[in-house]
C-alpha cells in the first residue's frame, strides 16, 4: 500500500509533458493535400477556400503562412489587386517580427523555434517582391513593378549582413532580369542593360551554387542593349559568347516573354543529427538535436515548349524555356547557410535540457526512496524533454519548385502563344499583342 501512495505523485509529470509537447508543436498542415489537388487542378477558388476554412490550423505563430498563401493562390488565380493586399499584410508582419520579442527568444531556447512566429526564409521573403512585382505587370503598371523588384537588393543586403557576408544568397538572378525587361519596356536602356549585366553576371554564381545557368536570350538581351548603347566593344563581347547580332531590321520589334511556375515548391521535415558541446568543466555531453531541411517535391526536366504563330497560323519561332530561378536549390541552400546559426542554438538548447533534465531527476530522487516513482518521474522527464525537442517545418507550401521562361522578339503585331508541356499534360493557346519595343508577359501556372 505504501508504495501505490508514494508512487501516486509520478502521474503530475505526465501533464507536463503534455502541456510542452503541445506548446512546442507547429502548425496542421493535412489540409494541404486539398490545396495542392486543387491548385494541380487549376482550381485556385477551392484552394482559397480550404485555406480559408482552414486558418485555425496555420496556429496563431504561423500567420505569415496565411497570408502568403492567400497572396500566391489569389496571384495564381490572376487576381493581383487580392493578391497584393495579402503580401503587403505578409510583409508588414514580416517587418513587424524582425525585432523579436526576447521573451519568446529565451522560450525558444527552452522548448524549440516552433514558439516564435514564423517569418520566412531569405528566399520566401524576397519572393514576395517577385509576385508584387508581376502582380503590377499583369495591371499594366511598370514603375510599381520596379518599385518591388527594387525592395529586393535592400532585402539582400540586410541578409548579407545578418551572415556577416558568408551566406550564398546575395543576388537574385531572377529579379536582375526582371528589372532589365521592365527598364527596358520603359526605354531606358542603359538601366536595362546595366540590370541584363548584373544578372548574367549572378547567373555565373547560380551556376555554381544552384545549377542553374544563364537563359541562353539573356545574351540576346546584353546584344541589343549594348548596341542600343553604341557599347560596340560590349556588344561584341556578348555575340562573342552567343547572343544574336541586332540590327535597324529589328527596330520594330517587341517581346513575348513564358512564365512558368513549374512544379509543388519544396517542403521541409526534420532530421535529427547529434552534437557534442563541452560544458564548463570540459566534460562532453553528447545529444540529438532536431533540425529542418528542405525536401523538393517535384522532378526535374519538365519544361515547355512555345511556339509564336501569326494571325494565318503560320509558325514564326519556336522555342523552349529554361530554368530561370530554382526554388528548391536556392530555399535549400539558404537554409543550409542558416544552419550554423541553428545548429549552434539548437545544441546550446539540448545542453540546457539535459542538465535541466539531470536536476530534475535529482531532485526526484532525493525526495523519494521508491524505485518506482523515481524510475516514473525520470520517464515522465526524458518525455517531456524529447517532447519538446521539435525541428521548425514550417515553409510557404503554396510556391512552385522552378520558375523557367521563354523570350521571343518579334515584330510588333497580334500573335496566338502556344504552349505546351513535354509531358503532355498542359496545352494552352493565348492570344497576344506586341508594341514595339514592350513586353507581353504569358503566365503558365503549372505548380503540380
Amino acid at each position: 500500500m505504501s508504495h501505490f501512495m508514494k508512487s501516486s505523485k509520478a502521474p503530475w509529470f505526465i501533464p507536463m509533458a503534455l502541456s510542452l509537447f503541445l506548446a512546442a508543436c507547429g502548425p496542421a498542415t493535412e489540409f494541404y493535400r486539398n490545396v495542392d489537388t486543387s491548385v494541380a487542378g487549376h482550381d485556385f477558388a477551392a484552394a482559397i477556400a480550404d485555406v480559408r476554412a482552414h486558418q485555425g490550423d496555420y496556429g496563431e505563430k504561423a500567420t505569415v503562412l496565411y497570408k502568403l498563401d492567400l497572396g500566391l493562390l489569389y496571384h495564381y488565380a490572376g487576381q493581383p489587386d487580392s493578391s497584393n493586399r495579402w503580401f503587403f499584410a505578409a510583409e508588414k508582419e514580416i517587418d513587424d517580427l524582425y525585432t523579436k520579442s526576447v521573451s519568446l527568444a529565451a522560450a525558444s531556447m527552452l522548448l524549440n523555434d516552433n514558439v516564435l512566429p514564423y517569418e520566412g526564409e531569405d528566399v520566401e521573403k524576397v519572393l514576395i517582391n517577385a509576385f508584387l512585382a508581376l502582380n503590377y505587370v499583369e495591371k499594366g503598371e511598370p514603375d510599381e513593378a520596379l518599385v518591388e523588384a527594387r525592395k529586393v537588393d535592400e532585402k539582400l543586403r540586410v541578409y548579407a549582413k545578418e551572415y556577416d557576408g558568408k551566406n550564398t544568397y546575395k543576388e537574385d538572378a531572377f529579379i536582375r532580369y526582371l528589372m532589365g525587361v521592365l527598364y527596358e519596356s520603359r526605354g531606358e536602356i542603359n538601366d536595362a542593360y546595366i540590370s541584363y549585366k548584373k544578372a548574367y553576371e549572378t547567373y555565373a554564381v547560380y551556376t555554381k551554387d544552384y545549377g542553374t545557368r544563364a537563359p541562353s536570350f539573356l545574351l540576346d538581351d546584353l546584344v541589343r542593349t549594348a548596341t542600343l548603347m553604341a557599347f560596340d566593344d560590349d556588344a561584341e563581347h556578348f555575340r562573342s559568347l552567343g547572343g544574336k547580332p541586332f540590327g535597324r531590321e529589328h527596330g520594330d520589334d517587341g517581346s513575348v516573354i513564358v512564365l512558368a511556375y513549374a512544379g509543388k515548391g519544396p517542403i521541409k521535415q526534420e532530421y535529427r543529427p547529434t552534437v557534442s558541446i563541452p560544458d564548463e568543466k570540459g566534460v562532453i555531453h553528447t545529444f540529438q538535436v532536431a533540425l529542418p531541411k528542405f525536401v523538393p517535391r517535384s522532378k526535374p526536366g519538365r519544361s515547355y515548349v512555345i511556339e509564336v504563330a501569326a494571325g494565318d497560323s503560320t509558325r514564326l519561332r519556336q522555342v523552349r524555356t529554361e530554368v530561370v530561378e530554382d526554388v528548391n536549390a536556392i530555399a535549400a541552400k539558404t537554409l543550409e547557410d542558416r544552419m550554423t546559426l541553428v545548429y549552434l542554438k539548437s545544441g546550446g538548447r539540448a545542453l540546457l535540457k539535459f542538465l535541466a533534465s539531470e536536476k530534475a531527476k535529482s531532485t526526484i530522487s532525493k525526495k523519494n526512496d521508491d524505485v518506482l516513482t523515481n524510475l516514473l518521474g525520470s520517464l515522465a522527464v526524458d518525455i517531456a524533454v524529447g517532447a519538446t525537442e521539435k525541428a521548425d517545418v514550417r515553409a510557404w507550401r503554396t510556391l512552385p519548385a522552378e520558375f523557367q521562361m521563354a523570350r521571343v522578339n518579334i515584330p510588333a503585331g497580334s500573335y496566338a502563344v502556344r504552349i505546351a508541356s513535354t509531358d503532355g499534360a498542359v496545352r494552352r493557346e493565348e492570344k497576344v499583342v506586341v508594341r514595339k519595343g514592350k513586353t507581353t508577359f504569358v503566365i503558365v501556372d503549372d505548380v503540380r
